[in-house]
């Protein structure tokens, strides 16, 4: 399944929606690619929305620590919302579980930038 990608801005915080597979290959190069412009556009806060994602490789968990990082280097952060089973086990075996602020309510994590 290809993975579906939209941006919404709500508020100053901008909602990256995923759904599919965030895996190697093209979903990871315009999840990669949308950051980057995102972050040009003085969009730093940014809060990635997990709830329709169904499956995460490394690459994918590689391009989630990017945008990260990428946005904490130009003052902003990456927060994490609705992380689903897999996706989760896969934060906690890498330890990236400390990392990542999670949350479960849209609403709750907007407010937490």
């Amino acid at each position: 399944m290809e993975m579906e990608l939209s941006v919404k801005d709500d508020g100053r915080v901008t909602v990256v929606t995923l759904s599919g597979d965030l895996v190697a290959g093209d979903s990871e190069l315009a999840f990669k690619k949308t950051v980057s412009q995102l972050l040009e556009q003085g969009k730093v806060d940014l809060l990635v929305d997990c709830t329709g994602l169904r499956f995460v490789d490394s690459t994918g968990l590689g391009a989630l620590v990017r945008a990260l990082t990428t946005s904490q280097n130009e003052g902003g952060r990456t927060k994490l919302l609705g992380v689903g089973t897999n996706l989760k086990k896969l934060l906690s075996l890498t330890k990236l579980d400390s990392v990542f602020e999670m949350f479960d309510d849209r609403e709750q994590a907007v407010s937490s930038f």
